[in-house]
């Protein structure tokens, strides 16, 4: 059943949203984890949702959303499933809810595309939300998707807010980088870890996607999309297998190969490669952000932190070139030459 929702950030053409997403798949552990707090009440007012990106922990936080407001959840060993006509389904897929806020990047004042951070207005919305709907029986939640966004003011807004919830509040934080969340901020959550997903489960979850999902499920794609949903659908639709093959050498090689980076930059700047280009965007930005996990746990500390500030530097930089309309092939050259300027190849072993 096909739901028309409304335009985020980060949408892919011809899939549906985390929000209209009826299935849950390869996070059963997590899912039941919840349910059984949930059921226990045991409910925990904040719940910090973890792990690489695009693997389900958004789509995740709708499902848990949906079972606080009342949807009854299908539990198999394939995954978790709810009924696409439930109200409860259509009202969260819709934004028509009131008792749930989606906290993410906002579309731009002027022009197209959206923001590159999620500021402190957007999460001052909370306090309006709350304030709005009261303290009622039924739960009120809050999705930030993802805090990865939040600019530091931002941040510290939704950090008091933490540290004096309201009642019968829940707040769904998703985050794909460690590095890039407050300290306080994680002390005062549940965490819920989401790991890549299975070879298996992932062509199950991409076969699930809607009508814009590839047929081809190959194992080279499989093994390229690295446990990822969202890459998975990116390299199946752009001809990213090809892209990645030639990139990946080229961030794994302790020097700079401007000669073989800059053919694959003159190539992705000509017109009617965009989404190409967004995919090799999307390859070296999250090369940063294994690099710096690598580095967090190998204890580089200082260097996890370094990657971290990289990633969320260049996706702010890359997000505003894309709302000027800046030329593609620099945009790429200075990202390659950051990336190995942060001698992040080191941790890509």
């Amino acid at each position: 059943m096909e739901i028309a929702t409304q335009a985020e950030h980060d949408d892919l053409e011809g899939v549906s949203p985390p929000k209209a997403q009826s299935r849950l798949i390869g996070h059963n552990e997590a899912f039941a984890e919840f349910r059984t707090a949930f059921e226990g009440e045991r409910m925990h007012h904040a719940w910090l949702l973890q792990g690489p990106r695009g693997v389900g922990k958004a789509t995740a936080a709708f499902a848990f959303s949906r079972l606080l407001l009342g949807a009854e959840a299908d539990v198999t060993a394939k995954g978790v499933a709810f009924d696409e006509g439930g109200s409860v389904f259509r009202q969260l897929a819709t934004d028509a809810h009131p008792g749930l806020i989606h906290i993410s990047r906002a579309a731009q004042e002027r022009g197209t595309g959206f923001r590159s951070q999620i500021t402190v207005d957007e999460v001052r919305r909370l306090a309006r939300f709350f304030h709005a709907t009261g303290a009622r029986n039924s739960f009120r939640i809050a999705i930030i998707d993802p805090a990865d966004d939040m600019n530091r003011s931002a941040a510290n807004a939704l950090l008091k807010m933490l540290e004096e919830p309201p009642q019968r509040a829940v707040f769904f934080i998703v985050n794909h980088m460690p590095g890039r969340l407050l300290p306080t901020i994680r002390s005062r959550c549940r965490f819920l870890r989401f790991n890549s997903l299975a070879k298996d489960d992932l062509a199950r979850a991409i076969r699930a996607t809607g009508p814009g999902a590839p047929a081809d499920h190959s194992d080279l794609l499989i093994e390229a999309a690295e446990g990822s949903v969202r890459r998975g659908l990116q390299i199946a639709e752009y001809g990213g297998v090809e892209i990645l093959r030639t990139l990946q050498p080229l961030l794994q090689a302790e020097r700079p190969d401007w000669n073989g980076f800059g053919a694959i930059a003159d190539q992705l700047s000509l017109r009617g490669r965009e989404a190409a280009y967004d995919l090799a965007i999307e390859s070296v930005t999250a090369t940063i952000a294994r690099a710096s996990e690598a580095a967090l746990k190998a204890g580089a500390l200082g260097d996890a932190s370094d990657l971290s500030a990289l990633w969320q530097s260049e996706k702010a930089r890359i997000a505003e070139a894309g709302a000027y309309n800046l030329d593609r092939k620099q945009v790429l050259l200075t990202l390659y030459d950051r990336f190995h300027e942060a001698n992040a190849a080191r941790y890509l072993a």
